[in-house]
């Protein structure tokens, strides 16, 4: 089955001045991650697709190798180019998990964004309470105390946020596990389907939480700081999703 090359392009060709490259990109993997182009179907050829977006063969072929790249078509000599399915495409990718969020009516990915980050940080905490030195609790501290003042500072109080949490992940000494929270966590902030309407009592709620962790981690308990990060975590996106409009 071809995708049909109106549904591909939208009947719109990338504008410039922008990057021919990562405007043909950018539409593809709309369409792709949208349902637009369906698993198993088969994209224009070359030939269409550089007339259709009015961009070279070279474009239309680099664009096609970053796709498979990221696990959303598959190329075979003879057969053309396929859509793959959901569970060949390469999530930790930028530009995937921007677009699946985007078109994730469900929240599918969000949740599975949070099983992870609980995952992942609540480990990190536990190991955090065992090794932090003295002068990193005295710094988180210091955060949480900064924290506080941007009560009601919505913006520069998410920010100082991030920044609290990154100083526990610094903390445990596992530098895949920051990486991996600090490639995914941006996009989900980035998007208003995870943040939704913050409210005061959001931030007072979350800010209790940072206070029971830090409590935690100074006590060096490190079951307890496990504990107190998965219930900040979850709890907050289980509030906001639970007043998501259906």
């Amino acid at each position: 089955m071809t995708a049909p090359l109106d549904e591909l392009i939208n009947s719109r060709p990338p504008r410039r001045p922008a990057r021919l490259g990562a405007a043909v990109l950018s539409r593809i993997i709309d369409n792709i991650v949208s349902g637009a182009l369906q698993p198993d179907s088969t994209l224009p050829t070359e030939r269409e697709l550089c007339e259709a977006f009015g961009v070279s063969r070279s474009v239309i072929r680099e664009s096609v190798k970053v796709l498979e790249e990221k696990g959303l078509v598959r190329v075979r000599q003879g057969q053309g180019t396929t859509v793959t399915t959901l569970e060949q495409w390469n999530l930790l990718d930028p530009l995937v998990l921007d677009a699946s969020i985007r078109y994730d009516e469900t929240l599918r990915t969000l949740d599975d964004l949070i099983d992870v980050r609980v995952g992942l940080e609540s480990q990190m905490t536990r190991r955090a309470a065992q090794v932090m030195t003295d002068g990193q609790l005295r710094d988180l501290r210091a955060a949480l105390m900064a924290l506080e003042q941007l009560l009601g500072q919505y913006e520069a109080y998410e920010l100082a946020d991030t920044e609290y949490h990154d100083l526990i992940l610094r903390g445990s000494g596992n530098q895949l596990g920051r990486s991996i929270i600090r490639s995914i966590h941006p996009h989900a902030r980035a998007s208003l389907r995870y943040t939704g309407r913050r409210t005061a009592e959001d931030h007072a709620s979350s800010h209790r939480g940072h206070v029971t962790i830090y409590e935690r981690l100074a006590e060096r308990d490190a079951d307890g700081a496990a504990a107190a990060m998965r219930e900040h975590i979850l709890g907050a996106w289980l509030a906001r999703r639970a007043r998501r409009p259906t």
